[in-house]
């Protein structure tokens, strides 16, 4: 018994431990195995749910445009083009540009031929209406205020000064353009539809006829009627105190400019002592302190029409020029009845202005064609504005006196066969009254 008992435990033990051993690691393998495949414990839902949500985030598919431009030449690119646009003022611009191979930027800039603008302006002269139909057209009333109208038309002419006005417009477009100056708008250049020379057949007043819109003039002072002026025209740095039309000084009122001009020649003066100006520009200042110093003289002695007061137009600078060569030639100071629809408007040439427009007019006379009318917007655009002028008529300058005006121009006009039947002439009242 006791050597069975023996026999049994000397095997069983060695057979119990090896049972333990691979159970321990038959359990590990599982562990690893389950530990590989699953891969790590979840530490909670909420925080498994935030690290889906951040990684879904960052994954967010991001789409950027790629521009594919064009290859860089490799060598010069000769390019030719006819570029075709419609400017600001009406006018129809075609630019030819063509760009050719040439030496190095160095030599180039040195040579007169390498940067050229060669302008090839186009301009259609404008027919001038010289027929009582082509009048009618623009001025349909024309004909019942001025009832003679067909008869003087039958002994008229269109003028020289027509021709020359085109002629001064045309000149002006090239010269601005070669200069690469701003041109006359459209509307500036087509703005005389007529100039004629007529004469009536009894009577033998001469008349020059003009057609053309109405521009605004608003220069002019006098100190005997007006003192003083507003803030705005004393401060105005384009604002004129001189107008054609001027007559001796009848008060000792001071120009209400004067100590502007005063203050200029002052400034101009002291400018001169400046050593670092160059002798053009000292030229120019003296130049500019003698026009001051004849100007000051000029306000101190005479005073001036004022167009916001006096009813006057203006005429371009060059035709009174040619009053001992032509009998229609106009002057400041003749007389003219300005009619627009069924006014009719004493007047007087009152200014001469830019040699290349015609068709302006003082403040006062604009405002009555269209109460809208102020310095920067013209009473009429369209070309319905006639103006008759008596050349030779002026009488000696003196202060503006309305009435007599009136009278001077209805006199003028019975001359040429007198208004139609139910029209008058408007009667000024006095600005200052």
């Amino acid at each position: 018994m006791k050597k069975t008992t023996g026999f049994y435990q000397g095997r069983v033990a060695p057979f119990i431990l090896g049972f333990i051993t691979a159970s321990i690691l038959l359990g590990a393998a599982v562990i690893v195995t389950y530990l590989f495949v699953s891969g790590p414990p979840k530490l909670n839902s909420v925080s498994q749910e935030n690290k889906s949500n951040d990684v879904s985030t960052k994954q967010k598919e991001i789409i950027k445009k790629v521009i594919v431009r064009d290859p860089l030449p490799e060598k010069h690119v000769n390019y030719k083009r006819i570029d075709t646009a419609r400017l600001w003022s009406g006018v129809e611009s075609n630019t030819k540009l063509e760009f050719k191979q040439g030496k190095e930027a160095s030599f180039e800039r040195k040579q007169n031929g390498s940067y050229i603008f060669d302008f090839n302006v186009k301009l259609n002269s404008p027919n001038p209406v010289s027929d009582l139909n082509g009048l009618s057209k623009v001025s349909p009333l024309i004909v019942n205020i001025i009832p003679s109208l067909s008869d003087l038309l039958s002994v008229s002419k269109v003028s020289g000064f027509y021709y020359k006005l085109y002629d001064i417009k045309s000149k002006r477009v090239q010269q601005y353009l070669t200069r690469l100056n701003a041109i006359p708008d459209k509307h500036n250049f087509y703005d005389c539809e007529t100039i004629l020379e007529m004469k009536h057949p009894k009577s033998g007043r001469k008349v020059l006829f003009v057609q053309s819109d109405m521009d605004v003039v608003s220069d002019g002072s006098d100190g005997d009627r007006m003192p003083e002026y507003d803030k705005y025209i004393a401060e105005s740095t384009n604002y004129q105190p001189f107008t054609s039309y001027g007559w001796k000084k009848k008060t000792n009122i001071p120009n209400p400019l004067l100590k502007r001009w005063e203050k200029k020649l002052s400034d101009e003066e002291k400018s001169l002592s400046d050593n670092n100006l160059r002798s053009s520009e000292k030229a120019k200042i003296k130049e500019n302190v003698s026009k001051l110093k004849r100007e000051i003289v000029d306000m101190k002695a005479r005073s001036f029409l004022i167009a916001r007061a006096d009813p006057f137009i203006v005429i371009p600078s060059w035709m009174r020029s040619y009053k001992e060569q032509n009998e229609y030639a106009p002057n400041v100071g003749d007389y003219v009845a300005v009619i627009y629809k069924e006014g009719i408007y004493p007047a007087i040439i009152g200014d001469t202005g830019p040699t290349w427009k015609i068709g302006e007019a003082s403040l006062r006379l604009a405002k009555k064609l269209n109460s809208k009318a102020t310095s920067y917007s013209r009473p009429v655009s369209d070309l319905k504005v006639s103006y008759l002028i008596f050349p030779g008529s002026a009488s000696k300058p003196d202060a503006p006196n309305l009435n007599e005006w009136r009278i001077k121009v209805n006199e003028l006009l019975d001359e040429i066969g007198g208004l139609g039947e139910g029209y008058s002439l408007f009667k000024w009242k006095s600005y200052f009254e």
